[in-house]
């Protein structure tokens, strides 16, 4: 299924948009993303010659499988910070590779290829060798102060997907092996390095690194000091298959546990100090859970314990460890005029008042695999960035993702649900909160207008409202929040990923 909806015919196209508009947003002028509205005779090769990426850029940031799958009207989403940052983009020769293939799969030219390397035919390459692909921004003479760094990193867009792999436990099995990244496209050691709360120096150590500014697409990185799950009791005989997604979860962001069991049972569960809503799937044989990690949960080993009763009144325990980490957020410096809405109690109240909103879980699932972006804008502000108001200390976060919009451009439903707040509050303004079914909510913020009522069914893609600057804002801009059990998550990671 696509990640993406088609648009209606009432919203603004991107060619539309004023100039200037990023620096109307709340928080920074630099857009790190934007939105591409797919036109007629356009593919993903073209798209991304437009914004001087590869296509297979834009494939990673929008989860695309089949370059030829896109259709007229998709969103897609433009990682504008992988474009003006780029990093050197190496390759290993394998055998039977050649010069010519290799600029191929990369879509590049001998030529190229034979300049950035300095050799004089292509005839030179050899097993094993590393071929630069595409010069870091210092060769190609990018601006000084482009560059990363270690005291303020970038912030790593949320758009890009994780690397986490699904691990299934066999009964007696446990993991073996080390935790490993797989470099995505744009990605530095320093990036890297700042979401597993890693040193440069410890990355290059444990991969043999000679030199951190050289990474390959898709090189495969041990990150030392993780612990993969590990069971600390037996699985039971009744339970068939269990599996936690990703292996790390990350604070800030979602993970995804199951139990397939061989006859029906009732399961209870608790991890981070907080019960687990169980979803009962297949006849009560398949058992899902969806879990919200706090964003400030901090970087631990974690114990999970499942409790399962079956119709015999047997009981039973699956118990294993889960690692938690740091999201890998940026900082930012903002300074705000209205002191008042900055005040705790302020913030303290509208988050009670929220979580309290998101922590109802209704039983049916509106949503499909993924969600809708809510609106056709550039993105400038991601989430999780740790911010410091007016001087104070890095002990608050960007609890969502800012799309820049003129005032009245759409706002839209993230996917089909039920409207269970429409309100004016301090901080977000005009604000409606949507619930999507198992425990998901999505939150829309300094609206101008809202245009739905409270317990009102919405369609994916529906317009509830349009963008402004109401509550704390300083300039029209539409707030996008995800909420799972009472937990604020990263959306974008709903839009990249699918839970099913």
């Amino acid at each position: 299924m696509k990640l993406f909806h088609c648009i209606s015919a009432i919203m603004l196209t991107l060619g539309a948009l004023a100039p200037g508009l990023a620096t109307w947003a709340q928080e920074s002028s630099d857009a790190t993303m934007t939105v591409h509205v797919v036109q007629r005779g356009e593919n993903l090769f073209r798209i991304a010659l437009k914004y001087d990426l590869f296509a297979e850029d834009l494939a990673a940031a929008n989860g695309i499988a089949d370059s030829d799958s896109i259709a007229v009207g998709q969103r897609l989403i433009i990682p504008l910070a992988r474009a003006s940052h780029r990093q050197s983009v190496t390759h290993a020769v394998a055998a039977g590779e050649t010069l010519a293939s290799i600029a191929a799969a990369y879509e590049k030219t001998v030529a190229k290829l034979l300049a950035l390397n300095g050799l004089d035919s292509a005839d030179l390459i050899y097993v094993g060798q590393v071929l630069r692909i595409e010069a870091g921004a210092a060769e190609a003479g990018a601006e000084p102060g482009t560059a990363l760094t270690e005291t303020e990193p970038e912030p790593i867009p949320t758009s890009a997907p994780r690397a986490g792999i699904r691990h299934s436990f066999s009964r007696f099995g446990e993991p073996t092996g080390n935790f490993t990244h797989t470099v995505q496209s744009g990605e530095t050691l320093s990036a890297i390095g700042l979401r597993y709360n890693q040193t440069i120096d410890a990355l290059a150590i444990a991969n043999r690194i000679r030199d951190p500014s050289f990474l390959s697409i898709g090189q495969r990185l041990i990150v030392p000091g993780i612990q993969l799950p590990r069971l600390t009791l037996e699985l039971p005989a009744i339970v068939t298959a269990f599996s936690i997604d990703p292996l790390v979860f990350e604070a800030g962001r979602s993970g995804q546990i199951e139990l397939i069991t061989s006859e029906r049972v009732a399961v209870s569960g608790r991890f981070l100090g907080r019960d687990l809503r169980v979803i009962e799937r297949d006849n009560g044989l398949r058992h899902s859970v969806l879990i919200g990690v706090p964003m400030f949960t901090e970087k631990n080993v974690y114990p999970l314990s499942f409790e399962l009763q079956d119709e015999r009144d047997q009981h039973f325990t699956v118990a294993a460890t889960v690692q938690v980490m740091s999201g890998g957020y940026g900082r930012q410096t903002l300074t705000i005029d209205d002191s008042d809405l900055l005040a705790p109690a302020v913030e303290e109240e509208e988050t009670a008042l929220l979580t309290g909103l998101t922590e109802p879980f209704t039983p049916l699932r509106y949503w499909e695999q993924s969600l809708s972006l809510p609106a056709a804008a550039p993105i400038n502000a991601v989430f999780g960035i740790l911010r410091s108001y007016n001087g104070s200390p890095f002990d608050r976060y960007h609890g969502g993702v800012d799309f820049t919009g003129a005032p009245g451009t759409a706002v839209l439903a993230a996917a089909d649900g039920q409207v269970v707040l429409v309100d004016r509050l301090h901080i977000r303004g005009n604000t409606t909160l949507i619930d999507h079914g198992w425990g998901l909510y999505t939150l829309y913020a300094h609206q101008d207008e809202t245009f739905v009522e409270l317990g009102m069914d919405v369609a994916s893609g529906q317009m509830i409202g349009t963008v402004g600057s109401t509550g704390r804002s300083t300039g029209p801009h539409l707030h996008w929040e995800a909420w799972l059990n009472g937990v604020n998550i990263d959306p974008m990671q709903w839009v990249q990923e699918s839970f099913s």
